[in-house]
C-alpha cells in the first residue's frame, strides 16, 4: 500500500477513535458522575492513535523527540484547563475555550523556542501542575447530576465535530517536524468539543467538577510519553508503546479507586 494510502488511514483511523471517545465521554458526564468523566477524558485515547500515524512514517529518534515535545505540551493543556475553569461560568463557554486557547497556543510557543530534553519537559510539567493544584484547590469535586440526557443522534454529531476536527489537525502537525509534531499531537481537541457542548446539560460546577477531574487524571498521559521518550531508542515503538498505554490504564484505575473510597469515606 502506498505511503499516502497509510497517512490516510491512520487519519482516518484517529478522527474515528476521537468520535467514539468523545461520544463515550459525554455518556459517562450524563450519566454516571462528572467526576468519571472527566477521569475518562483525560486518558491519553485521542493521542495514541496521533502516535501511531508518527509510528508508522517516522523512525525512533523521531518518536522519541516527539513524546518529549508531548510530555511537556501537558503543561500546555493544564493551563488550558486552569483557563477555562477559572473563565466558566463567568463569561459565554466560546469565550472561556478562546482563552483556554490562548493560554495553550502561548505555552506551546514557548515550549516550541526550548531545547528538547527530558528535564525541560518535566520541569514544565511540574510548574503547570503546581499551578493547576494551587488554582483548583477550591473547586469542589462534587457537583449536582447533568440536567436530562441528550439524545443519540445529538452525542453522536458531537463525536463526528471531534473527529473530523482532529484528522485536520493531524493531516497538518507531522509537515512541521517531531517537536511540533508532538505538540500537536496532545492538542485539546477532545476536551474542546467535550467543553463546547457540556453546558447544555451540567451546571456550572459540574462543569468545573469535570475539568477538574481531567486535571488530575492527565497525570495519567506521563507514563505513555514518558515510555515512548525514554524506552523507544531501547526497546522499540511497540513495546514502547503498549507499555505506556497499560501504565496509563493503571493511573486511571488508581485514580477511580481512590476517588470511590474517598466518597465511601465521607458518607
Amino acid at each position: 500500500m502506498p505511503e499516502i494510502d497509510f497517512a490516510l488511514l491512520a487519519i482516518a483511523l484517529r478522527g474515528l477513535v476521537t468520535a467514539a471517545f468523545v461520544s463515550g465521554v459525554v455518556v459517562l458526564m450524563e450519566r454516571a458522575s462528572p467526576f468519571i468523566g472527566g477521569i475518562v477524558l483525560a486518558l491519553p485515547i485521542v493521542t495514541a492513535p496521533a502516535y501511531l500515524f508518527i509510528i508508522l512514517h517516522q523512525d525512533t529518534a523521531f518518536v522519541a523527540q516527539a513524546a518529549l515535545g508531548s510530555l511537556a505540551t501537558l503543561g500546555a493543556v493544564l493551563l488550558f484547563l486552569v483557563s477555562v475553569i477559572a473563565l466558566v461560568g463567568r463569561v459565554p463557554m466560546p469565550l472561556a475555550l478562546l482563552g483556554g486557547l490562548c493560554a495553550w497556543f502561548a505555552t506551546g510557543l514557548v515550549i516550541r523556542s526550548l531545547p528538547s530534553a527530558l528535564w525541560i519537559s518535566a520541569g514544565i510539567v511540574a510548574v503547570t501542575g503546581l499551578i493547576a493544584w494551587a488554582s483548583g484547590r477550591q473547586v469542589a469535586m462534587t457537583a449536582p447530576a447533568a440536567r436530562g440526557r441528550s439524545p443519540w443522534f445529538e452525542i453522536l454529531l458531537r463525536g463526528l465535530a471531534a473527529g473530523l476536527l482532529v484528522a485536520a489537525v493531524s493531516g497538518l502537525a507531522h509537515l512541521l517536524g517531531p517537536t511540533v509534531a508532538g505538540i500537536f499531537a496532545s492538542f485539546p481537541v477532545a476536551l474542546l468539543t467535550v467543553c463546547w457542548f457540556i453546558p447544555r446539560r451540567l451546571e456550572t460546577a459540574g462543569i468545573r467538577a469535570a475539568l477538574r477531574a481531567t486535571e488530575i487524571g492527565l497525570v495519567s498521559h506521563m507514563p505513555f510519553f514518558f515510555s515512548l521518550a525514554q524506552l523507544t531508542p531501547h526497546i522499540g515503538t511497540w513495546p514502547a508503546f503498549a507499555l505506556g498505554i497499560a501504565g496509563s490504564l493503571g493511573i486511571a484505575v488508581v485514580l477511580a479507586l481512590l476517588r470511590r473510597r474517598h466518597l465511601r469515606r465521607t458518607a
